[in-house]
């Protein structure tokens, strides 16, 4: 784990870490205000922002010197021109011959005509709610050790750490656990093997999303995901109930909900064409805010973030009109140097967030919004995760509520080693 220094959470400071370059990248950012950042001072006199790391050498899948634990090879977090063909057409093809309560086989109500919405049976599991489980690939490809260190370090004392590898022989289990004993006793961190894990790195995207049924009982949404990871292939015939799923492409990390059902997705080209009913439907959603794309991934949890019911966090100021003309808060983040560097994309687990850092002037900014919110921040190093892998620590975890493990195990299809 790279030495992680404590500073006072102030731009001079940081400057002097990031070094020459990067110390005025706030100069050349259009989201950037220094007056209306200015008015947000860490909660605490202290805040940890880990040591800018050295730019990576990776090859086309990702791979450094530093290899996972597990599994070689990650696919980056884009697509190809191929797979984005692919997808618009199974999901345009989709959008002209659904008929939801066909394929859902959703009993009518006496009364309910066609043309009602879907019945929502389900609410969303809002990833700022209490984790019992955070989920990560066995990997620390393009130089993400210390971000999923500092993110296991964080996780609540009753919460479980899931490592998931492709059939991991005893020696990589046992890699795996000393590489995660620095920060969480072993009898909190489960092994678990789920085919084609190597392309499973960016598990917001290809590990099933939880709901949860009026008995508060874990179910798990399974969209087509491009990159071929499926842990969850054999849920129909394992998990007899708690299994919603669709035919659409679509990525967990287009998906941010409150706890009270609102939903928010970037309306990109491919995802514009999933019916409102699937969301409403499947994933719990009582409305949905389409948000226009900007630019990036075309994810939301890039760009916008729930905080808690009422406030949320973006870096996008035509985002922040929208979601304030629907009666939230917004807290405006600031944004980083590079096109695929985000602040937003945090991970919350209780009153801690780790946050994604790069050794920029506006580090300090970010995590002292947060702070702002009544979290206790800290950074996870975000630099080649970002530019190479074009996501980070939002993306490359998946936390889940606290359910019995061998539910879970069901669930995501999974052995436990």
């Amino acid at each position: 784990m790279k030495k992680l220094f404590s500073i006072i959470a102030g731009v001079a400071v940081v400057a002097v870490l990031a070094g020459g370059n990067r110390a005025n990248a706030a100069d050349n950012n259009p989201a950037f205000d220094a007056d209306y950042f200015e008015s947000f001072k860490p909660s605490i006199s202290q805040v940890r922002i880990p040591e800018p790391s050295a730019p990576e050498a990776v090859d086309k899948q990702g791979n450094s010197p530093e290899k996972s634990s597990g599994q070689d090879s990650v696919p980056v977090h884009g697509y190809t021109p191929q797979q984005k063909s692919m997808m618009d057409a199974n999901n345009d093809s989709l959008q002209k011959s659904f008929s939801l309560r066909r394929r859902l086989k959703l009993s009518k109500s006496p009364g309910q005509s066609d043309n009602e919405p879907a019945p929502v049976k389900y609410r969303p599991y809002a990833d700022y709610e209490k984790p019992g489980y955070l989920i990560m690939s066995s990997g620390f490809n393009f130089e993400s050790r210390q971000a999923k260190l500092e993110m296991a370090k964080n996780l609540p004392s009753d919460g479980v750490l899931v490592i998931f590898a492709d059939n991991p022989s005893e020696s990589v289990k046992e890699r795996i656990l000393k590489d995660y004993e620095s920060v969480l006793p072993r009898s909190r961190i489960k092994v678990i093997s789920l085919d084609g894990a190597g392309n499973g790195f960016w598990a917001r995207d290809g590990i099933p999303v939880p709901v949860l049924d009026q008995g508060n009982k874990l179910t798990v949404v399974d969209a087509k995901y491009y990159h071929y990871f499926e842990p969850d292939s054999e849920i129909s015939r394992i998990f007899k109930t708690g299994l919603e799923k669709h035919e659409y492409y679509f990525e967990g990390g287009n998906f941010q909900a409150n706890h009270a059902g609102v939903c928010m997705i970037v309306n990109n080209e491919r995802h514009a064409k999933i019916p409102d009913d699937i969301f409403s439907g499947q994933y719990g959603c009582k409305s949905l805010i389409r948000l226009p794309f900007v630019d990036g991934i075309g994810h939301v949890d890039e760009r916008a973030r729930f905080i808690n019911e009422k406030t949320i966090v973006t870096d996008t100021p035509a985002y922040k009109d929208i979601l304030e003309g629907k009666g939230f808060t917004v807290l405006l983040l600031p944004k980083p140097a590079k096109e695929y560097e985000t602040y937003v994309n945090s991970l919350i687990m209780n009153d801690h967030v780790v946050v994604p850092v790069f050794g920029e002037a506006t580090d300090a900014q970010a995590l002292a919004v947060y702070e702002k919110l009544g979290l206790t921040a800290s950074g996870g190093q975000s630099s080649s995760l970002s530019n190479n892998g074009q996501g980070s620590i939002h993306c490359i975890t998946m936390t889940y509520p606290k359910v019995p493990v061998t539910e879970l195990m069901k669930a995501l299809g999974a052995k436990e080693l």
